[in-house]
């Protein structure tokens, strides 16, 4: 583990702490100011990279209900949403496609049959794209057709 990671955690951590310990003796709302401590938590593990970022956007569905700030069903149901899947489904169709190198072929064949004309290369990806959305959502589409 590197030692900005490190540093991460830890002040994290202490800033979570110091939030929940400065602002709860005011009288303010405590959800409130749980929340804030999450969040501030889970920003300094975002732009540290303390652990993965996949991980630290879990952090709410083990803080909230913990804290009070939400229910454990409240909180999943924003997880597990259809868009989310959608999304989900397409960038995994899009990571088979690169890993079998599809988008490689796809390129060379588009070339292959449109021809060297740059509008011609223009009008086949445009066409490929077209075709492949009709399997998979619009932006894992653009994100595979990328270079």
């Amino acid at each position: 583990m590197k030692l900005k990671q490190k540093i991460g955690i830890v002040s994290g951590i202490v800033g979570a702490i110091l939030i929940l310990l400065i602002f709860d003796n005011d009288g303010n709302k405590p959800t409130t100011i749980k929340m804030a401590s999450v969040a501030f938590l889970m920003a300094v593990w975002w732009i540290t990279e303390a652990i993965p970022l996949a991980a630290t956007s879990l952090l709410p569905l083990i803080l909230f209900p913990i804290f009070g700030i939400m229910s454990g069903e409240q909180i999943s149901s924003s997880y597990i949403n259809s868009t989310i899947f959608l999304f989900l489904g397409g960038f995994i169709i899009a990571l088979a496609m690169e890993k079998w190198n599809f988008h490689k072929r796809l390129a060379l064949r588009i070339i292959l049959i449109f021809g060297g004309n740059p509008n011609s290369i223009i009008l086949g990806f445009m066409s490929a794209s077209a075709f492949l959305s009709m399997w998979i959502s619009n932006t894992a589409t653009a994100v595979m057709m990328l270079p």
